[in-house]
């Protein structure tokens, strides 16, 4: 089970990395196109804004956390003995789990307002948004589920992160 959600986290990481390359070329063709034929490509700002960032942010969000690879600061943490490391390990997942649960219901219940509404930008053109609000709870979602995954590794003394089972292999 362990191994289908890394697998799904890798996936998600593609992802979000692919809407990277999406914008990049989207944002390429509307200056070529208004430098060249002066029609720039309309929806372009509003796709980036809604779409492209939102996949680049929230999609990677659960490989970030099972990675253990989100900014922290350990200056204290390094010198706790053992026992305290692990506590509060447990501690920061269990209340990263909590705080992303709590994200991901709040988003799902702007998702489904927008949903319901048919949540459109207006900017160059009317651009559909709803669909983009989808990937906020999904992220949050999954983010939590990575941060509970990895404090029941750290309660069984599991290796959470890459880094750790390869130097449990060496």
């Amino acid at each position: 089970m362990l191994t289908l959600f890394n697998r799904l986290c890798s996936w998600l990481m593609f992802i979000g990395g692919f809407s990277v390359v999406a914008m990049m070329l989207n944002v390429v063709a509307d200056v070529v196109a208004k430098l060249v034929w002066n029609a720039p490509i309309q929806g372009t700002v509003e796709m980036s804004s809604y779409y492209y960032m939102v996949a680049l942010v929230m999609l990677p969000m659960a490989f970030v956390e099972m990675q253990d690879q989100q900014i922290s600061v350990d200056l204290l943490f390094n010198h706790f003995p053992n026992w305290l490391k692990k506590l509060a390990l447990i501690f920061s997942c269990l209340a990263a789990a909590a705080i992303l649960a709590i994200m991901a219901w709040r988003t799902g219940l702007d998702a489904m307002r927008a949903l319901h509404v048919g949540e459109v930008v207006m900017g160059g053109r009317e651009v559909i948004v709803w669909p983009s609000r989808m990937v906020l709870p999904l992220g949050f979602g999954l983010a939590s589920l990575a941060a509970l995954v990895r404090a029941v590794l750290v309660l069984r003394g599991q290796p959470v992160t890459q880094s750790e089972l390869d130097e449990g292999m060496s």
